[in-house]
């Protein structure tokens, strides 16, 4: 029951996770500090701020833990608290560790963590490159960790699930209704992976939570790879606490003219680790894993396309759905009656696959 008090009082506005630790140690538990009385959260020198808020809530829902533990058995959500033993101990090391999170899926604790990030306005190379470490670095045993953004969050994590784990940290919470693309997004991670977040269930996502999320990515992993990141991406908000944290920082190098790789270069700079490819991490933590997958997307260029082929196939990310509507759309000078052979000689070569609801996906990596 203690983390469900614990997760109750982080939904308390003006209580962070600081505040918290100070009420448990001042009380004894979080359930002492739920049901103590104003006089008592006073002595316990707890701001006047908080103290309000914390009355003013737990009046207006008087029933919020027996509400919440409901809510996360009937939508099969977990609660994890800082207390319970299987809280991930490389985040409790971290100058701010979450009181509570909130997931779906299946904690590893003790498992090898490697972020990916980068920008949402990604290029094709950022694409390649962070769907391909991300899968080669599961494939070795690692999990990839990244925030389920759209751009090269999403690639990091598809490639991942190619292969092994992988672990998504939202930046809101983890009850609100995403689209059905993102909806089934989520479904895939939490199949063998976590998706999972440290704010309330219902909290839509602000200009805040994002570096808030960031901290967690970096604290959870040993090391976090930058990607694609322009100079003032969020992806540089999550290397920043990775060195804070004492984590490594790597980083993918770009030409030096390529607005999206302006803050990479920069972090390669100030003391980032470059690396080309999985190996170079893995070689970097003394691991020894032969990666299957021949790196730089040789593999893909030995299947023999033509060329209204190779530009469809262009068309469609790696690993990120699109319906054949948005595929037309970004070859719109390609004969529309031509458009369903290609693709099917696409789906020939095991190039393309078609998922329920006309959505397809590149498949040769």
């Amino acid at each position: 029951m203690e983390k469900y008090y614990i997760a109750v009082l982080s939904a308390t506005d003006n209580l962070g996770n600081q505040s918290i630790k100070h009420l448990i140690n001042f009380f004894g538990s979080a359930e002492a500090a739920w049901h103590a009385e104003r006089v008592d959260l006073e002595k316990s020198k707890l701001r006047s701020r908080a103290v309000d808020s914390l009355i003013k809530f737990r009046q207006e829902n008087p029933e919020a833990v027996e509400k919440l533990i409901d809510f996360c058995d009937e939508k099969n959500i977990g609660v994890c608290s800082i207390v319970d033993k299987d809280y991930p101990p490389i985040l409790k090391e971290i100058s701010t560790p979450p009181a509570v999170f909130y997931y779906r899926g299946i904690l590893e604790p003790l498992a090898e963590r490697i972020a990916i990030v980068g920008t949402r306005n990604y290029t094709r190379y950022g694409e390649k490159v962070a769907f391909s470490i991300s899968r080669d670095l599961a494939e070795a045993g690692l999990t990839v960790v990244s925030g389920a953004a759209r751009g090269i969050d999403t690639f990091a994590h598809r490639g991942a699930m190619k292969t092994g784990r992988t672990v998504a940290v939202i930046g809101g919470g983890i009850a609100l209704t995403f689209s059905r693309e993102r909806r089934n997004f989520f479904d895939e991670i939490a199949d063998s992976g976590i998706v999972m977040t440290e704010f309330k269930p219902s909290m839509v996502p602000n200009k805040n939570t994002f570096p808030t999320r960031n901290r967690i990515i970096a604290g959870l992993s040993r090391g976090v790879v930058v990607v694609e990141a322009a100079k003032k991406s969020g992806a540089l908000i999550t290397s920043s606490f990775a060195g804070e944290y004492g984590r490594d920082v790597f980083s993918i190098p770009g030409n030096v003219d390529a607005r999206m790789s302006v803050g990479c270069n920069e972090l390669i700079r100030d003391g980032a680790t470059l690396i080309k490819n999985a190996q170079d991490v893995l070689e970097f933590y003394n691991l020894e894993a032969k990666i299957q997958h021949e790196n730089n997307f040789e593999s893909a260029k030995k299947i023999e396309l033509d060329e209204n082929e190779k530009r469809i196939l262009d068309a469609i990310p790696l690993g990120e759905p699109i319906t054949l509507d948005e595929i037309l759309m970004k070859v719109d000078d390609i004969p529309v009656d031509e458009i369903s052979g290609i693709m099917l000689q696409l789906e020939i070569k095991k190039c393309v696959t078609e998922d329920a609801g006309n959505y397809f996906r590149q498949d040769n990596l």
